[in-house]
């Protein structure tokens, strides 16, 4: 498991990531909505495509940065030993 410093600086990249995300999908989506307008076969398929993006882009990083918050909740937390198994 990783440590406290190297945890936070995976969820500040990845904070990163999702604030470039959000950057790259404004403008993607008005030229999605334009094409729209000019041909709604093209146009609805732009917005599928941005709208998947979208979803499935802070979706996973959403889940990255959860993964991480709670392992750095479970560092001070002792670890439960395993149970010995007999054998005859």
């Amino acid at each position: 498991m990783a440590d406290r410093a190297q945890l936070e600086a995976w969820i500040a990249a990845t904070q990163r990531t999702q604030q470039r995300l959000r950057v790259a999908l404004i403008p993607a989506g008005v030229v999605a909505l334009a094409l729209l307008v000019w041909s709604r076969p093209v146009g609805g398929a732009a917005c599928a495509t941005v709208g998947l993006f979208a979803l499935f882009g802070f979706w996973i990083t959403s889940s990255h940065i959860q993964d991480w918050e709670q392992q750095i909740g479970e560092l001070g937390k002792p670890r439960p030993v395993g149970r010995a198994i007999k054998r005859k």
